[in-house]
């Protein structure tokens, strides 16, 4: 995380160093600006988050402690036998926050069919409880409130979403225990969590079911998924339970990064037994666990959570090595460098690096042409200059008016782009999104039998993927404008990367949209089940799904309406690139007309303009230089504090190949 931030950083430096060139000599416009300030707002909005997803008592909270572990030699989150996590957690340092502080939403706001995020925009609903790090009782008393249970009657734990077979034993009041929470959020100023790491704990497959949102849009978002199992019982039905429904399809079709982990194997550990058995035994197990799990055995982990965290306390390196600890770490790095490849595969990205390539070569190029001029008017006899002068200024202004031809031709395609913005958007629009969505209310409320909501469902998805085809067709047709336009050959733009790195593509939004589908598609087949007593469930899931989807809906809509603005960024910052460069000079060459110079003075000018832009060229040298030594390439930096991971190929078996290949195209 350290190198991922140090990268970032690194790379915002980079193209703010190129800015500050531009702004010094005058050579960038405003769309160069513009690109510029996306890409570097790309790059600090980026975040990494790790969800641990298992049944109760799989040692999550131990894990998340071993994962956290700075010093101290104490845990950070509590930890006992029993549910030590009521609620679903997310972990991570808020900048916002003016201090560490444990928020917390209270079970009862399930009984509206409000979802998560509508929430956390409504701070007034939570429960603050501020804390100070360095104080371990009350950083323990106030994270401890996340396991805090209530007792209420059966009645009313059913209308807050329990199944009566979900609840425990009844007290001699006839009341049973459910969470005192629904959600908790810790900021928490940590060193890892400064880095952006973003830790998400959910606790057991009842709070996966009943609560939609952490199924549709946080596992989703996830990076990285541990799925916790213990490994003195293996695979169990609840656990399979969780990874059907909720992991396997994330692990299939986002190409999200899964890894097993068969926790607590020092219940494995027998003194009496020999070394080689041990570890033959806890093979086979993994062996077992992969194929049951239909997973690749390398993203098995067999490992004790426990020990991992004893060995770093008491800086004990056999015993952490023995937990298997280091593995998982290094697994989690590759990981993180997959999630920095996305990055670097980002067009934005990709354009500033060009640009400043591409600025550097205009500049090699027009400094040559300067030198050809000044010696071309120093080898001129004293009476021919003036005329020598007017014809370096008519062959610039030739130049520069084929640029200004181009540039007239460039916003005419333009317009051409933006023309084909009602038909992008029409197939997506919200007043017909909202008609679709009634339509589903209304069919809901004719028929709220099983057979009723599945088919309100799938006919839902079937208006959606309608609307995406119609969108899909509207894409092909603006692409192939798109690629005339690049083709032209004013533009003499070497090879297609460029113009395949500007191709309209929304594979991230057909896929959430998928996923989206495929999770309702699930919802539906265990309607059976759900039905009779939960109703506000469903109500919640219903509505949750239509967030989400109009969630992608409004991503959609920005992500068209940036192509349209930046589809043709790189032939504008091409095109106005060489205008100014020439426009100074012809400004210069006019200056020395009217003020009739003589000969020697001129030369001076043409000298001192070729100094400038020698002294440019000079300036951006250095900042071309690492580009070109340090190419948009991730690896772990020499103080890297877990085993360097092998290269970024290696991260993707997380998915199988194809879907990987769907991805990347």
């Amino acid at each position: 995380m350290t190198h991922y931030n140090r990268w970032k950083r690194q790379l915002d430096e980079r193209l703010q160093r190129f800015e500050q060139w531009g702004h010094a000599h005058r050579l960038l416009g405003q769309s160069m600006d513009k690109t510029l300030n996306r890409a570097r707002q790309l790059l600090r909005g980026e975040s990494f988050t790790i969800a641990c997803v298992g049944e109760f008592s799989r040692g999550k909270t131990e894990l998340i402690n071993a994962l956290l572990y700075t010093g101290g030699g104490r845990r950070l989150l509590p930890s006992q036998p029993g549910r030590t996590t009521m609620c679903p957690t997310e972990i991570f340092w808020d900048a916002q926050q003016p201090a560490n502080c444990v928020r917390l939403l209270p079970i009862e706001t399930r009984r509206t069919n409000t979802g998560l995020q509508s929430f956390k925009r409504i701070p007034q609903n939570w429960v603050t409880i501020q804390f100070d790090a360095s104080d371990y009782d009350q950083t323990r008393a106030a994270i401890n409130q996340v396991s805090a249970s209530k007792q209420v009657s059966v009645a009313d734990a059913i209308k807050l979403g329990f199944a009566e077979d979900e609840l425990g034993e009844r007290d001699s009041d006839g009341m049973v225990t459910v969470p005192a929470w629904r959600h908790a959020l810790i900021s928490l100023d940590h060193p890892l969590l400064r880095q952006g790491l973003r830790i998400v704990d959910t606790p057991g497959l009842n709070a996966l079911g009943n609560e939609p949102e952490l199924t549709l849009k946080t596992l989703p978002d996830a990076q990285a998924i541990l799925f916790l199992l213990s490994a003195d019982a293996g695979v169990t039905a609840s656990d399979m339970d969780i990874w059907r429904e909720h992991i396997q399809s994330l692990r299939d079709n986002n190409c999200t990064a899964v890894i097993a982990l068969l926790n607590k194997i020092d219940s494995l550990w027998d003194d009496l037994t020999p070394a080689h058995e041990v570890e033959a035994n806890i093979d086979r197990l993994r062996q077992l666990t992969a194929h049951q799990l239909d997973l690749a055995p390398q993203h098995v982990v067999a490992l004790s959570a426990k020990q991992g965290l004893l060995g770093k306390v008491g800086r004990n390196q056999a015993q952490l090595a023995r937990s298997n600890f280091p593995q998982l770490e290094s697994m989690l790095a590759e990981a993180v460098l997959r999630n920095q490849q996305q990055i670097i595969g980002h067009s934005l990205i990709g354009d500033s690096y060009a640009m400043v390539i591409n600025t550097r070569s205009g500049l090699v190029k027009r400094i040559a042409e300067c030198e050809v001029e000044l010696e071309s008017l120093r080898t001129t006899a004293r009476e021919d200059a003036a005329e020598k002068l007017q014809t370096l200024r008519d062959t610039i202004r030739r130049t520069h008016h084929e640029y200004h031809k181009q540039a007239l031709s460039l916003r005419t395609s333009q317009r051409l782009l933006e023309s084909q913005q009602v038909s992008l958007l029409s197939p997506i629009s919200m007043p017909l999104l909202d008609q679709q969505i009634a339509e589903a209310h209304s069919n809901l409320a004719q028929s709220w039998t099983t057979l009723g909501l599945a088919r309100a469902i799938a006919s839902f998805f079937d208006a959606v993927d309608s609307n995406v085809n119609h969108l899909e067709r509207e894409i092909e047709r603006c692409n192939r404008v798109l690629t005339s336009i690049y083709e032209r050959p004013e533009h003499s733009l070497p090879g297609d990367d460029l113009m395949m790195r500007h191709l309209l593509k929304i594979q991230k939004q057909r896929r959430q949209l998928r996923q989206l589908q495929s999770r309702a598609d699930e919802f539906r087949s265990a309607l059976t089940t759900v039905l009779t007593h939960k109703s506000a469930l469903i109500s919640r899931f219903i509505n949750t799904l239509v967030q989400e989807v109009r969630a992608v809906y409004v991503d959609l809509h920005q992500h068209i309406s940036q192509w349209l603005q930046e589809a043709l960024a790189p032939l504008f910052h091409q095109n106005q690139y060489q205008k100014q460069l020439l426009e100074h000079h012809m400004l210069r060459l006019t200056q020395m007309q009217a003020q009739r110079n003589t000969q020697a003075e001129q030369l001076q000018t043409l000298q001192t303009n070729l100094y400038q832009l020698q002294s440019a060229l000079a300036s951006i040298e250095p900042l071309y230089r690492e580009i070109l030594a340090e190419p948009l390439e991730p690896e772990l930096m020499d103080d890297a504090p877990v085993v360097a991971p092998k290269p970024v190929a290696r991260v993707l078996p997380f998915a199988k190949s194809k879907q990987v290949l769907q991805g990347n195209s």
